[in-house]
């Protein structure tokens, strides 16, 4: 499947582009779709690389009080949505300590402007929209993701940009960053308010026929299966005084994601794959002061 079926597959955006480029010479289709200006292309451009140079307050010049911003991380009804443009600033503002993106590069541009002038299913929205692919590298210290990105962009009638619509495949930056930041994130703007932490700890006391280093084996190869747990902020072995004994220690962006976790097929492996030989002393507390955010 290529770039751009992927991008409109699961969107209303297909039916426009669909009738625009296949259809474009009928009557029907010419009074619904016509292409828009070149503008709109040369302003998601300038927007998209303010945001490629980390310059936050240029970006927010761009976009209107009321808008959107729409992450690629579930469907329709599910995706995380930035409303207003103090949400979406404080996702910006706390973007580069929240996911470790310390550089970014956007180039290879397609721009697909298009007027839309009846409301889309499942966008509810006329005027123009600008269907943008575009090749992003992320760095994450020594790492980097090379991903190939889908943004729609729709702008209203003071040609600001009131919704943003983002398409993309997260399994390389989740790969570079050692982690799924965007829940993360996604708790700490929506949920933390005057200094308050809804994080949870999770500590897990478990006696192995294991020893360290064959403990420490074990964890390092589900590294990547717990990197990709929503919610899942940082996660510690430790030793204790008595032979083969250890703690887990787990945090959690809120007790929404550890009881996910509990659910999930790695919490009810944790017997099998460390060799433990009573049943795990589980505890749980929540964080009531923290140094940073």
């Amino acid at each position: 499947m290529n770039a751009l079926s992927r991008l409109l597959k699961p969107s209303a955006l297909l039916l426009t582009v669909a009738t625009v480029i296949g259809c474009g010479e009928t009557d029907s289709a010419s009074t619904r779709y016509s292409i828009a200006g070149p503008e709109y292309q040369q302003l998601t451009e300038e927007y998209l690389q303010h945001l490629a140079k980390f310059e936050w307050e240029d970006s927010y010049a761009f976009l209107s009080d009321d808008v959107e911003f729409k992450l690629p991380d579930g469907d329709q009804g599910t995706r995380t949505v930035y409303k207003g443009l103090d949400q979406v600033k404080a996702f910006w503002e706390d973007y580069v300590q929240s996911s470790g993106n310390d550089r970014a590069s956007f180039k290879d541009f397609v721009h697909i402007p298009v007027q839309a002038n009846q409301y889309l299913d499942h966008v509810e929205e006329t005027g123009v929209f600008n269907l943008c692919y575009f090749s992003a590298e992320l760095g994450f210290g020594s790492r980097k993701a090379d991903v190939r990105m889908h943004w729609a962009f729709h702008f209203n009638s003071e040609k600001k940009i009131d919704g943003i619509y983002t398409y993309y495949d997260r399994t390389p930056i989740i790969d570079a960053a050692g982690k799924n930041f965007l829940t993360g994130h996604t708790n700490r703007v929506h949920n933390n308010k005057n200094g308050e932490s809804h994080m949870v700890i999770q500590t897990v006391k478990l006696t192995s026929t294991l020893n360290e280093e064959e403990l420490l084996k074990a964890a390092r190869a589900r590294v990547s299966e717990y990197a990709a747990l929503p919610g899942l902020l940082q996660k510690y072995y430790t030793r204790l005084s008595e032979p083969n004994t250890y703690v887990g220690i787990l945090i959690w962006d809120s007790q929404e994601s550890f009881e996910a976790y509990k659910a999930s097929e790695l919490a009810t492996s944790v017997s099998q794959t460390y060799q433990v030989t009573e049943k795990p002393e589980v505890a749980l507390s929540e964080v009531l002061f923290q140094l940073r955010d």
